[in-house]
């Protein structure tokens, strides 16, 4: 068997794994998913996240409740969470931003965790 007969098969072989992995086998954008703005997340938008305004923060319980077009949903937001400002309508760089950029009325786009579907993985807050 030849190099290229191999690499063919190997390249085949990873797109046809690749469709039940998710969005676990994007190791590339997880690197740049902060310059993503909200809802553009190429395989991830609206698929694996969703999108909505943030109605409610709680500080004490590290939550946030979130209005969508799939509804009402309340997120705990914990230390390994990246949250990142969306300043791409402004245009500018995003930036890393915290929970106390958390608040109401804010647009947000948030990934869950892949073992938790109530704690949030990553935030991408618009900037004011």
């Amino acid at each position: 068997m030849s190099n290229s007969d191999l690499t063919r098969i190997l390249i085949a072989a990873a797109l046809l794994i690749c469709p039940f992995l998710g969005p676990t086998m994007t190791y590339g954008q997880q690197a740049t998913e902060q310059f993503i703005p909200i809802g553009y997340s190429p395989g991830v938008s609206n698929k694996y996240s969703y999108i909505g305004s943030i109605v409610a923060v709680d500080r004490e319980a590290h939550t946030i409740v979130v209005q969508s077009n799939r509804g009402m949903r309340t997120i705990r937001v914990t230390p390994r969470t990246r949250i990142w400002l969306d300043r791409s309508k402004i245009k500018q760089t995003n930036l890393v931003g915290s929970y106390s950029d958390c608040e109401e009325g804010r647009k947000v786009e948030i990934m869950h965790d892949p073992d938790d579907e109530n704690v949030a993985d990553w935030i991408k807050i618009e900037s004011n």
